[in-house]
């Protein structure tokens, strides 16, 4: 299978850092949500293609291929030795670059975000909160009129503020000088960064980004940190959602 290579400029996890995401996030019941939210933009009606950002090893394609026939998907991640793993398939492509390079694409119906988009980062918060609203903005232009954006994540709800534990967080794993103890307490993103936000924060991005129609379905509530952590991270409330939304028609 080919894999089409593309470059561009954004902070990106070493290849080691990767291999944590050598694995399949979205079960039974998460892609479940996934059904019914394509049943419901009637996406799965005809012929229709879906990209797959970050999709890595190819395992979430394998699955959306398997149940859905008539489904083409193209599998984006700028990590090589993710992308070497997936199975062929002539229903299934592979690019080899960050979103944020990505041109010269045919128009899609549906753009997936499973655990990614908080992953782009760039030199500062700031500018990771833009980064993240351009790559929304890009995957509006790529859409087709009517076509849905998927979005699983990790949303953080702070106190006293919502977005505190996203920048404490960011600033921490970004930090090169503290790379060697944020790593040691589980920070995979040690030294690049990662920018986690509320649900609330990402409704805000995928509205300016011009999508309407935005839902959110919960998954699971989470949190493996203690309550020490917890406190000095600000976080009131760890949770998986999907939020889904359309460009308009």
């Amino acid at each position: 299978m080919e894999v089409i290579t593309m470059t561009a400029t954004i902070k990106l996890l070493s290849t080691e850092q990767t291999k944590a995401f050598d694995t399949e996030y979205v079960d039974a019941k998460m892609f479940t949500l996934v059904q019914q939210a394509l049943e419901s933009y009637s996406i799965i009606n005809k012929p229709f293609t879906l990209m797959d950002v970050g999709g890595g090893n190819g395992k979430y394609a394998d699955k959306f291929l398997s149940c859905y026939p008539n489904a083409h998907v193209t599998v984006l991640d700028s990590e090589y030795s993710l992308l070497e793993k997936n199975t062929s398939n002539q229903r299934k492509n592979l690019i080899h670059a960050p979103f944020q390079n990505v041109s010269d694409i045919p128009k899609m119906q549906v753009i997936q975000f499973n655990w990614v988009l908080h992953h782009f980062v760039s030199s500062g918060y700031k500018e990771s909160c833009a980064l993240q609203l351009s790559g929304l903005k890009d995957a509006y232009e790529l859409l087709e009129p009517g076509g849905v954006i998927l979005i699983f994540e990790n949303f953080y709800d702070g106190w006293p503020m919502k977005e505190l534990p996203s920048n404490i967080i960011h600033q921490l794993t970004a930090s090169t000088s503290l790379a060697a103890i944020t790593s040691k307490m589980g920070a995979n993103t040690a030294g690049v960064g990662v920018c986690f936000h509320s649900e609330k924060y990402w409704r805000n991005l995928l509205s300016t980004a011009g999508f309407n129609q935005i839902k959110s379905k919960h998954c699971y509530d989470f949190g493996n940190l203690s309550t020490l952590k917890k406190i000095c991270l600000c976080i009131n409330e760890q949770r998986v959602g999907l939020l889904i939304a359309q460009k308009p028609i």
